[in-house]
């Protein structure tokens, strides 16, 4: 028998699953006003989100959609429009996200950066200009920049590069708004980045955009690059300086911000994306200088990074490397543990967990034992089953899960494992994802860090046991 897919359907399946994670494009009932009127100026984005809609959908393949997209965003003469840089830029992270590899990916993200800097959208006078006096099409184009900034940002990372296209662009748009103004139409005066930069100074407290705050974080990877890139190392000051730059942006986060967990109980997903980033940064910072060494399969592994940089002499302590490094790695788990659909979650989520999980990893092959060893061992199979979860839709994500296993059965079982053949989809039995990530309760607020004592890696000026077993107690940052 054949069915009759409806694209409305396909479309409706993009705006519920993945446009929280990427809020730029209309909103949905914005959207389905200016198909009934301006319908070409719509095509290529449609058939883009048709292709992702299909995704998620269990009822249908996806491969004849995602052939019609990936036809119509490789043709030549594009129409130089924000739409076709919103279809090439969603396009793109889809592509990477299903294992086509990043090398495969670059094109319809470069076009979607090259074509954005032709039409200017990284200037603040577009949105206006190419707004139609329409306050939520205006809002649709800062959003763009914003998100097309952060993606590639995203794809320097990922391929353990320091330059990115727009990484020394100044930032000359407006901000965008928050997404509940965004999708009901009432979207408030715009204010600047100038203005976003000296909020700590302001009378009242100002809450910005998710979008802004994750924007702002990504900050402080560039802050990074281009250090690094100065120096060539990673020395103190830097470190210094990017865990001053993570504790203020934490710091001066409003509080509805500081949990991506609405009142609700819908999930902030560009502010969890945002904590992650923070996570991250300060992980790849402290982790070379920690007692979290990096193992063979770890820097042999081909779905993520285990960023290595080159270091330089240290005078700060191993301990309170180890320290930050497992606070981060502690928020990762806090996070993960939100009750609700991994799959709902950023895509770019993906590579930031599995990174975190092989830190957590060593910790357990190194550093922890008894109690501390068995949670912490819950607390892999969290990112595991997090990693699984995604996988289900997104098979980059399934591939980091079988990397993670591999590398945990070979450092932690303390055997050599030859690595097998790709699981057959079909045959791997899915265990229900409450039994399989909730072994902590997400109320429990357990440390499992709390009282462990590092041991003294440096000779005269390293910390006694007893004042390394309080470095654990602070807040990170």
């Amino acid at each position: 028998m054949s069915f009759t897919v409806d694209p409305e359907r396909l479309v409706g399946l993009y705006y519920e699953m993945f446009w929280p994670t990427m809020p730029m494009t209309l909103p949905l009932q914005y959207l389905r006003l200016r198909r009934s009127t301006q319908p070409q100026d719509l095509e290529l984005l449609l058939l883009v989100m048709q292709f992702i809609g299909s995704i998620y959908a269990p009822w249908t393949p996806s491969d004849p959609f995602q052939l019609a997209a990936r036809q119509a965003v490789m043709q030549p003469n594009l129409p130089k429009t924000g739409f076709t840089v919103q279809a090439l830029l969603i396009f793109a992270v889809a592509e990477y996200h299903l294992d086509h590899g990043l090398s495969e990916i670059r094109r319809p993200l470069d076009n979607a950066i090259s074509l954005g800097l032709e039409i200017q959208m990284h200037k603040r006078e577009f949105a206006y200009q190419h707004g139609e006096g329409n306050p939520v099409l205006e809002e649709s184009w800062r959003r763009t920049f914003y998100l097309l900034h952060v993606t590639d940002q995203h794809a320097a990372v990922v391929a353990s590069s320091p330059f990115f296209v727009m990484r020394d662009l100044p930032n000359l748009v407006d901000l965008p708004c928050d997404d509940e103004y965004y999708q009901s139409g009432q979207i408030p005066p715009s204010v600047s980045w100038e203005e976003y930069q000296v909020r700590e100074f302001a009378e009242i407290e100002v809450i910005y955009s998710s979008i802004v705050y994750l924007y702002d974080i990504a900050q402080v990877i560039t802050y990074v690059m281009k250090t690094f890139l100065a120096t060539g190392t990673f020395a103190d000051d830097l470190i210094a300086g990017v865990d001053a730059k993570v504790a203020a942006w934490r710091a001066l986060l409003p509080a509805s911000k500081k949990d991506p967990l609405r009142q609700d109980g819908t999930v902030d997903e560009i502010m969890f994306l945002a904590h992650l980033v923070g996570a991250i940064v300060v992980m790849n910072i402290h982790r070379p200088f920690s007692a979290l060494s990096y193992s063979a399969e770890e820097l042999s592994a081909k779905s993520f990074n285990s960023h290595v940089p080159l270091i330089g002499p240290q005078r700060q302590s191993r301990g309170t490397h180890t320290a930050r490094a497992l606070k981060a790695a502690e928020l990762q788990t806090r996070l993960l543990a939100i009750p609700c659909q991994a799959e709902k979650h950023p895509l770019f989520t993906a590579c930031i967990a599995a990174a975190i999980a092989v830190a957590e990893i060593s910790a357990c092959n190194v550093l922890l034992d008894d109690h501390a060893l068995s949670i912490a061992r819950d607390r892999v199979r969290l990112s595991i089953g997090f990693l699984r979860q995604m996988g289900t839709i997104w098979p980059l994500a399934r591939h980091m899960a079988d990397e993670v296993k591999y590398i945990a059965r070979s450092t932690l079982v303390g055997t050599s494992i030859t690595r097998g053949p790709e699981p057959d989809p079909a045959a791997v039995i899915e265990i229900p994802r409450d039994e399989l990530i909730w072994p902590v309760h997400p109320q429990a607020a357990v440390d499992i860090y709390s009282g462990i004592v590092l041991p003294p890696f440096e000779v005269a000026s390293e910390q006694t046991p007893a004042t390394a077993s309080s470095a654990m107690e602070p807040n990170l940052g």
